[in-house]
C-alpha cells in the first residue's frame, strides 16, 4: 500500500466491532465483516497512524490480536492481549530501526524481561502476514524451546476467528506447517515454522537453520550454545540485491553458568554480524537521569542492552501513563493509549539493595548477571571465576574514563637501537573470530630509544600458535614486564608492551615477537611444545640470545618427580600451568599499601590495579574453567619467570650489552658452555 492508514484508535479500543463467525468460512461471512478485517489485515501488515505516531504492523498485531497468558493481580492467568508496556516499546521501535537500515537486532540482559513472549509474538504475526516461508527458532535448551513453541499454540489455538491459521501440520517442538488441504489432496501451503535445537541431534551446527526460505529468523538465549557459526551459515540466505528479507532477531539473558564465546564475540561486535548497535536516547528518554545506571556503557558495542530495571520479576510495579508522554506527540487519541512505565527509581533502589545485602560474592555476582545495571554485568558467569572481579571492572572503568589505552605503534630498526613509530592499525578483539588479525604492538610505559637495557630489568612471555591461517579463535600474544621492586611504588610486575595478533605470515607474528624481545633485551618464556618461534630463532642462530632456558614446576602441584621436556621454555602439563595459573590469581589479589591519606588510612591498591592492559583485564574478567585466553597465558609465563629469578636473587646485569655484538658468535659460544647469561645450565631444573 502507497498511502499509511490513518485512524484514531486501536481494535481493542473499538466498543462495537463487527464479529467474525468461526463457523463460516472468509466467504461467507456479511460484507461488512469482510471489508472491516480486511482492513484490520492491512494495518497488522503495513502498519498505522494514530495521532501522528506510526504504529507498526508488529506493533498492531502484538496489541490487538496476539493472544498469551497475562498474570492478574489475584495470581490467576488469563489469556489475552498482552497490554502496551515500555519493554515492548522499546523492542518494537528498535525492530523498525533494524528493519529500516536492512540489519538484524539482538536484545540481551535482564531476566524477566517478557522476552519469550515477544518471541512469540514477531514470530506469529510473521507466518500471519507472509506466505512462501519459513520463520526458523534456534536455540541450544529445550525448555527455553518449549517455552516459546507452547506459547505459540496458546496463540494460535486463541488467536480472532479473523487472523486464524488452519494448520496441515503440528509438532510443537520442531515443525508446524500452516495452510489448507483440498478435497482432492492438493495442499495449499501458507507458511512454516521450524524449532531447532543447536545441541541436539547429529547434524553439524553450522547446518542446523540453513538452506531455509527464510521470512524470520530467531536465535534465543544465545549464551547456552555455539551459536556464531549457525548465524554465520544463514546469515546469506537473508541478502537479496534489495537489501535483507527479514530482521534476524537474536536474544539472551545473563546469569548462565558459563556465557559462551560466540555469544560474547556476537555482542562485543554486533556490526560483524549485521546487526543494529545500541540506540542510547530511545532507552534514556523516559528515564530520571538518576536512575541512568549505564552512563559508563556508552563506550561499549553493543546491539540493544536491557536493563534490569525493565524486569517483571521484580517488587515494583510498572505505573500506567499515556503513550502520547512516551513518544513526545501531544495528542488526544494518543492520550488514550495506555502504557506501563517502569519505575526506574524505584526498581534501580531494589536492585542495588539486593546486591548490597547479599554477604557472598558469587550470590552478589549471580544477581549483577540477573539484574544487569550496565553493559558489563551481562559478561559475568556463574562460574567460580578466581580473579577479584569487582575491583577489575572498576579499575578498567577507571582506565577508560582517563584515556588510558596505551599507543598503537610499529617498531623499525635505527642504527642499534629500536625506534617506534605510530600505526593506524585495528586491534585484535578480546573475542576473536577467527582469521586474519594484523594488530599493532600496544606500548603502555618506558621506551629504552637512549640505549640497550641491562639483561634481566625486563623479562617477555609468549603464546603462539600453530598454523598460518586459521578460522579458529586462537591469537598469538607475547608480553614485555618489567620486574617488581626495581623503582619506588612499583611493588608488582609492570606491562610494557603488549602484542596480541595473528597476522597473514606467522613469520610477520614471529619477526614482531623477535624485535620486542631486542628493544627491552628481554629474554623470553614461552610454552616448550609451541615451536614456531623456536624455529625461527634457529634459523638466525638466536634461539640461546631470546628463549628462557626450561624450567618446571610440577613438582609443586604434584608428587611426580618434575622432569624437563626440552631445553625452552614451560612445558604445559598440569601441574606447570596450575602453579602459573596460581601465580597469576595471587599477584592479582596481592594488597599493597602506598602510603597513607589525608585522614590517616593506609592507601592499598591490589596488583590487578597496577596493570594498564585493558584487554588483559577484560579476558579476565569473562575467565571460566576450559576457555582459550591467549593474554593470561603469555602474561602469566612473563610472570612466572619473573618471579623465578627473583627466587634465585638473580638481579638486572649492571653491563649493557653491547649493540654491534655479533649474534651467532654469542650463540656458539652459549651452545658450547651450555650456559646464558645468568649462568644458569640449559637442560637443567632452576
Amino acid at each position: 500500500m502507497s498511502d499509511i492508514i490513518t485512524s484514531k484508535e486501536m481494535f481493542i479500543n473499538m466498543k462495537n466491532p463487527p464479529v467474525y463467525n468461526p463457523r463460516k468460512s472468509y466467504f461467507e461471512q456479511s460484507k461488512d465483516v469482510i471489508q472491516f478485517y480486511e482492513e484490520e489485515k492491512n494495518k497488522i501488515t503495513y502498519g498505522v497512524n494514530i495521532g501522528g505516531y506510526f504504529i507498526h504492523p508488529w506493533m498492531y498485531y502484538h496489541l490487538n490480536y496476539f493472544k498469551t497468558p497475562i498474570p492478574q493481580k489475584d495470581g490467576s492467568e488469563k489469556i489475552m492481549c498482552p497490554p502496551l508496556d515500555d519493554n515492548f516499546l522499546y523492542v518494537v521501535e528498535s525492530y523498525q530501526e533494524a528493519e529500516r537500515l536492512n540489519k538484524g537486532l539482538c536484545l540481551f540482559g535482564t531476566r524477566g524481561f517478557a522476552k519469550s513472549t515477544d518471541l512469540t509474538s514477531v514470530t506469529a504475526w510473521l507466518n500471519t502476514i507472509k506466505s512462501n516461508g519459513v520463520t526458523s527458532i534456534i536455540g541450544g535448551s529445550e525448555p527455553d524451546l518449549l517455552a516459546i513453541s507452547g506459547l505459540l499454540e496458546k496463540n494460535f489455538n486463541n488467536v480472532n476467528p479473523a487472523m486464524y491459521l488452519p494448520r496441515l501440520k503440528t509438532d510443537w517442538e520442531s515443525f508446524v506447517e500452516f495452510g489448507i488441504k483440498e478435497k482432492t489432496g492438493h495442499r495449499f501451503v501458507h507458511s512454516q515454522i521450524s524449532i531447532t535445537n543447536a545441541n541436539k541431534g547429529s547434524a553439524k551446527q553450522s547446518e542446523k537453520g540453513a538452506g531455509l526460505s527464510p521470512i524470520g529468523y530467531i536465535m534465543d538465549e544465545i549464551g547456552k550454545y555455539n551459536c556464531k557459526a549457525i548465524l554465520q551459515s544463514a546469515l546469506p540466505s537473508f541478502r537479496t540485491q534489495y537489501g535483507s528479507k527479514l530482521v534476524h532477531i537474536l536474544s539472551g539473558t545473563g546469569g548462565n553458568k558459563v556465557l559462551s564465546q560466540d555469544a560474547k564475540d556476537i555482542l562485543s561486535n554486533p556490526a560483524a554480524y549485521d546487526l543494529i548497535m545500541m540506540n542510547w536516547d530511545r532507552l534514556d528518554r523516559s528515564v530520571p537521569e538518576e536512575a541512568i545506571t549505564w552512563e559508563r556503557s556508552k563506550k561499549t558495542k553493543f546491539s540493544m542492552f536491557v536493563p534490569g530495571q525493565m524486569s517483571y520479576r521484580l517488587s515494583v510495579p510498572k505505573v500506567d501513563g499515556k503513550l502520547s508522554d512516551s513518544v513526545g506527540i501531544k495528542n488526544k487519541d494518543l492520550d488514550k493509549i495506555v502504557i506501563q512505565n517502569t519505575n526506574w527509581i524505584e526498581a534501580t533502589k531494589v536492585i542495588k539493595h539486593m546486591n548490597k545485602s547479599l554477604k557472598r560474592e558469587d550470590e552478589r555476582q549471580k544477581n549483577q548477571m540477573y539484574y544487569p545495571l550496565e553493559i558489563a554485568d551481562c559478561f559475568l558467569t556463574a562460574s567460580n571465576n578466581p580473579f577479584p572481579v569487582t575491583v577489575i571492572d572498576r579499575h578498567i572503568r577507571k582506565l577508560e574514563d582517563e584515556g588510558k589505552f596505551g599507543k598503537d605503534i610499529g617498531l623499525y630498526r635505527e642504527g642499534g637501537l629500536f625506534k617506534y613509530e605510530l600505526v593506524n592499525k585495528q586491534r585484535a578483539a578480546v573475542s576473536h573470530g577467527g582469521g586474519v588479525a594484523d594488530a599493532p604492538v600496544i606500548l603502555f610505559s618506558e621506551f629504552p630509544d637512549k640505549e640497550i637495557p641491562p639483561r634481566g630489568l625486563y623479562v617477555s612471555g609468549l603464546d603462539g600458535y600453530k598454523i598460518d591461517v586459521s578460522e579458529s579463535d586462537s591469537l598469538g600474544s607475547f608480553y614485555i614486564i618489567k620486574r617488581r621492586n626495581q623503582e619506588p611504588n612499583e611493588p608488582c610486575e609492570k606491562i610494557i608492551a603488549s602484542y596480541t595478533a595473528r597476522p597473514e605470515r606467522m613469520r610477520d607474528f614471529n619477526a614482531t615477537c623477535e624485535k620486542l624481545s631486542d628493544t627491552w633485551n628481554a629474554e623470553c618464556l614461552m610454552e616448550s611444545i609451541d615451536l614456531s618461534f623456536k624455529q625461527f630463532l634457529e634459523s638466525k642462530g638466536r634461539e640461546y640470545d631470546i628463549l628462557a632456558p626450561a624450567i618446571t614446576f610440577s613438582g609443586l602441584t604434584s608428587k611426580k618427580a618434575p622432569r624437563l621436556n626440552s631445553k625452552f621454555g614451560l612445558y604445559p602439563n598440569p601441574g606447570n600451568n596450575q602453579y602459573r595459573f596460581n601465580v597469576l590469581v595471587d599477584m592479582c589479589k596481592e594488597e599493597h599499601t602506598l602510603g597513607i591519606d589525608d585522614e590517616g588510612n593506609p592507601i592499598i591498591k591490589l596488583g590487578v590495579e597496577f596493570i594498564d592492559d585493558i584487554d588483559l583485564l577484560k579476558e579476565m574478567l569473562s575467565w571460566h574453567k576450559d576457555g582459550n585466553f591467549d593474554r593470561i597465558t603469555a602474561f602469566s609465563h612473563a610472570l612466572v619467570f619473573a618471579r623465578e629469578l627473583d627466587k634465585k636473587n638473580i638481579h638486572p646485569e649492571k653491563q649493557k650489552v653491547k649493540e654491534d655484538l655479533n649474534q651467532k658468535e654469542q650463540a656458539l659460544r652459549k651452545k658450547l658452555t651450555g650456559r646464558n647469561r645468568y649462568g644458569m645450565t640449559r637442560g637443567k631444573k632452576y
